[in-house]
């Protein structure tokens, strides 16, 4: 299992996949999990789907992991070949090592050793475009179609069993003025200032706290002022962007009217940015960029099981919490299902430059994810 592993982690960090070009990869895949026992299906965003079913009643896991990666930066920073997929120092090196290629390859190996044989219900591992750019909407398709009891997400833990996450928002706000000449100011009125004054009403608004994932938080990321460039013109209007980390419970209209109320006499308003995307299949995607937080108890059915299963195997390092927003936005977060994760590498070696992972944390996530599932799937036995 584990030189199976280690073989197919670096066979897709060789394979470029940045957001939007996955078809190659997606192709690849397609054959692998063929080959391996797997009934495959590629959904119209272009999403691949590999199903082992055990042939008696039970529930649908789910292993989700997506496979497009961001970009590598510029490649004369980094010390290696970005696509590298080789193992030196005991390091498996190349992007999407930690996010998440070396998530999806256990994922693949663990559930393939369930081919031929008779279990209750089904296991699906979910290879899922798009992530990077709309986490959640492609995963979509995947709850659909599978209908899923169970999701494991495989982004990186380190070995910890995950029970929750922040989510994310992307909120805008929008100020107003009007338009003169630059050269007689006192004829118009600046968007910019109004912008000011909403971004010192903004910071100065109290965010929720979580016992487990922490503070929420709003990280102005961007602003610019219309027209732009400004030649000799008083700005009519200005756009701030804010990424907004949130806590269970939170919905976009709330956080909307919360900004809205806290923006009262000043020309602003805010809203719920709009999201469009096209896959690498053609398909377009749209919706408002609000991707829900969620937890679960410790003692839920799910984290019982998972908890069990990697004390069994000796695997078990501690519960903890996604710091960054994943693809259980939707599976949890939107639709309710229990979801846990649990990953190979280190959350904050996603999107570096050097990208790595210990081959010990892929083999060892292996063989946990292994236990996971023997433990859901024998408990329904």
């Amino acid at each position: 299992m584990d030189n199976d592993a280690i073989r197919l982690a670096s066979s897709l960090i060789r394979i470029p996949s940045v957001t939007g070009s996955e078809g190659e990869i997606i192709s690849f895949l397609d054959s692998y999990l063929a080959d391996a026992g797997f009934s495959t299906e590629i959904l119209p965003a272009g999403s691949l789907i590999g199903i082992i079913d055990g042939g008696m009643p039970g529930p649908t896991t789910v292993l989700d992991g997506h496979i497009d990666t961001v970009g590598i930066g510029d490649e004369s920073e980094w010390s290696f070949p970005p696509f590298a997929g080789d193992v030196a120092d005991g390091m498996i090196r190349g992007r999407g090592a930690s996010d998440m290629k070396c998530g999806v390859a256990a994922s693949i190996v663990a559930a393939s050793r369930f081919a031929g044989q008779r279990f209750p219900g089904r296991i699906a591992v979910a290879c899922i475009v798009e992530e990077e750019r709309f986490e959640g909407i492609a995963s979509r398709e995947v709850s659909e179609r599978l209908y899923p009891d169970y999701v494991i997400i495989a982004e990186s833990t380190d070995g910890r069993l995950n029970i929750g996450q922040r989510g994310r928002a992307e909120i805008q706000i929008e100020s107003y003025g009007r338009s003169c000449h630059s050269s007689n100011p006192e004829e118009g009125s600046n968007a910019i200032y109004a912008m000011i004054e909403a971004i010192g009403r903004i910071d100065s608004m109290p965010l929720h706290s979580h016992p487990l994932l922490g503070d929420g938080i709003m990280a102005l990321t961007d602003i610019i002022s219309l027209p732009y460039p400004g030649m000799s013109v008083i700005p009519s209007r200005a756009k701030a962007t804010y990424d907004r980390r949130t806590l269970p419970g939170e919905t976009g209209d709330g956080i909307a009217s919360e900004i809205s109320d806290a923006l009262s006499g000043i020309s602003a308003k805010a809203s719920i940015a709009y999201g469009t995307t096209t896959t690498y299949s053609g398909l377009t995607l749209s919706a408002p960029r609000f991707f829900p937080a969620w937890v679960f108890d410790e003692d839920c059915n799910l984290v019982s099981l998972a908890s069990r299963g990697l004390k069994e195997a000796g695997l078990f390092k501690g519960l903890g919490h996604y710091s960054f927003c994943t693809n259980g936005s939707h599976y949890a977060g939107e639709k309710g299902i229990m979801t846990i994760g649990y990953g190979p590498g280190e959350e904050r070696l996603a999107h570096t430059v050097d990208e790595a992972i210990s081959v010990r944390s892929l083999t060892s996530c292996c063989r946990g994810l292994y236990a996971i599932l023997s433990s859901i799937h024998r408990d329904n036995a």
